[in-house]
């Protein structure tokens, strides 16, 4: 590792956010165009009200409520939270309770699907016949934003069958399946006895039943059935989904070899007050690598397994150590910069659990009373990849923890990478937007370069982090296999692969950087992992990312994250703002003549949101978009109504031409020209744009003349009505790699209020036993 100490160690700069200044952009959105007339509109609409009339008549009432959940579907142009239909639902009482995707075509032999979303609303039905009455009423007499609303909406309907029943594959007879069902209100308690009474009145033993509530979210409903149980309840109005789950305690351990450990534990006389918690299947704390170093807390009523014991102890020795095999043979390690607190949550005592509740109440019960803890380790979940449509209650979970406690969740993307598509796909909670999915990489045989290992599943993720995995470490495979710890052997290593492992090795990292450098938080150290990786993959000046390694491979040592060069240099902002907020961020660089070659200015943006799992679509309720401007005095001349008619000049050289457009009725942008360099987009997300992800990654490259007070504005967007804070983190790096001054100086000695970032050494993070 490479020592700080040493004085040509230039450290990462920080107080980038004393820089950031207010700013005022404007937000111009061009006309919108409608599908068609309010008049054929109004058509569709009274047609479909009268089929749903006849529908919900022919609903049992054990399988509906009072008040019936309907559907409203949007035309694929109204996507953006601008335009939720919220006169209509004002004026015909329609209550808003969620939403997701929609995938539809205009006609049955139209075999191009589009892209748009429903909304699901909460009635009662009589309200249908005052809405006829509405619609049929002189179209003088209502209002233009009610009609608007009217013309943007495809279909009223309810939920069909196969939209509610998701993820099973043909063969499936039996097994265990998590239910989604809509919230209630006051209603709520009714609803799901309801539903429990259908499940138990069709063979469900009331007592494998498990239920989990959440304010402001949905219901989720676990139990073992079979399929004709399945279909039974499908159209139980209030249910929104039901998926498949399947678990593999212990993920398998990809190698069953063993081989003599090479080298010797640490001597354990200073312990580490840098903390990773784990929660697996427990460890074996006697082990000599582990016994002063661990720590197995209060954990789920069961006992230990052999399994269990064995992957948490691999899981907690790759925390500690990484691979063992990086170590030369009969060396003593060093004692660790972190200490594990491992916490055991499974087996858990339902062995058909596989939903994991027992679990997740745990880990919900951990998180907030552990002040200590900044970073979790989860090497374990449901096997069987994400659904863009639902959330499962496991990934909503962490996601809230994340945000309402400031958490960093490290999460093991699963192990079925080998898979046809679209079992290859993340596993949940990997598929989490606040936190870390974590691929795994190996070495090409022959070759030693470095690839995604086949079995570490794939992207993408869900809206709010499209790019998953978001980086990759090393896993191993069977030519290239990872030495873990032992559990019931401390002599012997495993020989084992997998993403199980691959995980705490970033788990051990971000948890370092925490450490090392204490003003920073873990939404710091999630911008900074991933702004240090590369794609090896991309080969354009575009793309950042794609669905395999994510961002990329997490190679270096944290000494090496935390610094800088001297022509190259990384700032650290870090800040909040709300949902309307808006802040100008400076890019230093300084005014220097003699700079004539080319500048490339990076950067990586991580925000923190609110989850919400009712708008499975719209999950992220707010985000960050950024705008690069590279010349501070070249702004957008343009003609009012006249968009072909633009220029783009410098304000002081250009000055006399500028003066004649003022003059002949041009206008200036209030903000200089900006630039938006490209980022990943899969086929899918290019139409989305990522723009509601909690990542961003973008780079710039640019001649020296072409920059001059460069800087990003950040704008903040809510949407659902959010007014919560937006948390977010910026690393920006400034390289001039053929520059012949010392970059780091002249940045530090012109922008004064940046200062290089306290990083401790090893011995300030170990206290004596």
């Amino acid at each position: 590792m490479r020592n700080n100490d040493k004085s040509d160690y230039l450290p990462i700069l920080g107080n980038g956010e004393k820089l950031i200044e207010s700013v005022r952009k404007s937000r111009g959105f061009g006309d919108t165009t409608y599908p068609r007339s309010f008049k054929e509109s109004k058509q569709r609409l009274l047609k479909q009200i009268s089929i749903v009339e006849k529908e919900l008549h022919n609903i049992p009432n054990d399988k509906k409520m009072d008040e019936v959940v309907l559907t409203v579907r949007l035309n694929e142009k109204f996507l953006a939270k601008s335009y939720v239909p919220t006169a209509l639902f004002r004026l015909a009482s329609f209550e808003n309770i969620g939403s997701r995707r929609w995938l539809y075509s205009n006609s049955e032999t139209d075999a191009e699907k589009k892209y748009s979303k429903l909304h699901f609303v909460k009635i009662d039905p009589d309200q249908l016949v005052r809405f006829t009455e509405l619609l049929n009423k002189d179209e003088n007499m209502l209002q233009d934003n009610f009609k608007e609303d009217v013309r943007k909406i495809e279909e009223l309907s309810l939920l069909k069958q196969d939209e509610v029943v998701q993820g099973f594959e043909n063969e499936w007879q039996e097994g265990n399946v998590e239910f989604v069902l809509h919230p209630y209100g006051i209603q709520n308690e009714k609803m799901l006895e309801k539903f429990q009474e259908q499940l138990v009145r069709l063979g469900v033993s009331p007592e494998t039943i498990k239920i989990k509530s959440y304010d402001g979210g949905p219901n989720f409903v676990s139990a073992r059935v079979n399929n004709r149980i399945v279909q039974s309840v499908a159209d139980f109005n209030p249910l929104r989904t039901v998926h498949p789950l399947k678990l593999k305690f212990f993920p398998q351990m990809r190698g069953n070899e063993s081989d003599n450990i090479s080298v010797l534990p640490p001597k354990g006389e200073k312990i580490s007050q840098i903390k990773v918690g784990v929660f697996d299947g427990g460890i074996e704390q006697s082990h000599p690598f582990l016994k002063k170093f661990s720590k197995e807390n209060p954990s789920v009523s069961t006992h230990p397994i052999v399994d269990g014991i064995n992957h948490g102890t691999a899981v907690a020795g790759a925390v500690l150590y990484g691979d063992l095999n990086q170590y030369a043979p009969g060396t003593t390690l060093n004692d660790p910069i972190l200490f594990v607190e491992s916490f055991r949550v499974l087996p858990l005592s339902d062995p058909t659990d596989f939903e994991l509740y027992e679990a997740i109440d745990f880990i919900e019960n951990v998180v907030p009373n552990r002040n200590d803890i900044n970073v979790y380790n989860l090497s374990f979940g449901p096997v069987g990849p994400i659904l863009d449509d639902e959330i499962s209650r496991f990934t909503y979970a962490l996601d809230t923890l994340a945000w309402n406690y400031r958490k960093l969740f490290v999460i093991a993307v699963g192990n079925d990478g080998e898979q046809p598509a679209p079992f290859n796909r993340i596993q949940a909670p990997a598929d989490m937007v606040n936190g870390l999915g974590v691929g795994a990489y190996t070495f090409k045989y022959g070759t030693g370069e470095k690839i995604r290992a086949n079995y570490s599943c794939v992207g993408d993720g869900r809206e709010g982090c499209k790019v998953k995995p978001d980086l990759c470490a090393f896993g191993g495979d069977a030519k290239h296999p990872m030495h873990l710890l032992n559990a019931t052997n401390p002599s012997i290593n495993w020989l084992a692969a997998g993403t199980s492992f691959a995980a705490p090795i970033v788990s051990s990292k971000a948890a370092e950087i925490l450490g090392r450098c204490t003003r920073f938080t873990p939404l710091v150290a999630r911008a900074l992992l991933i702004h240090s990786v590369n794609n090896p993959n991309i080969n354009t000046t575009h793309d950042v990312a794609d669905n395999l390694l994510g961002y990329g491979i997490l190679d270096q040592e944290v000494d090496d994250i935390l610094r800088c060069d001297e022509n190259t240099v990384h700032i650290i902002y870090s800040n909040s703002m709300n949902p309307t907020g808006q802040a100008k961020l400076p890019i230093p660089l300084p005014k220097i003549s003699q700079i004539n070659s080319g500048v490339k200015i990076s950067w990586t943006i991580a925000t923190s949101s609110k989850a919400n799992a009712l708008h499975v679509e719209d999950y992220t309720e707010s985000t960050i978009e950024d705008t690069f401007y590279p010349n501070s005095k070249r702004f957008n001349f343009s003609l009012p109504n006249n968009p072909k008619a633009k220029k783009t000049l410098h304000i002081e050289n250009d000055s006399e031409e500028i003066q004649k457009l003022i003059n002949q009725g041009y206008r200036q942008s209030g903000l200089p020209a900006s630039v938006s360099p490209n980022k990943y987009q899969t086929e899918a997300a290019r139409r989305n744009e990522l723009k509601w992800d909690t990542v961003v990654k973008k780079h710039k490259n640019s001649r020296a003349t072409s920059i001059d007070s460069p800087f990003l504005v950040l704008q903040g967007i809510g949407r659902n009505d959010s007014t919560d804070r937006i948390d977010y983190a910026v690393v920006v790096t400034v390289s001039i790699p053929k520059h012949k001054g010392n970059l780091y100086e002249e940045i530090l000695n012109e922008y004064r209020i940046l200062e290089p970032v306290e990083i401790k050494n090893r011995s300030e993070l170990l206290i004596q036993l």
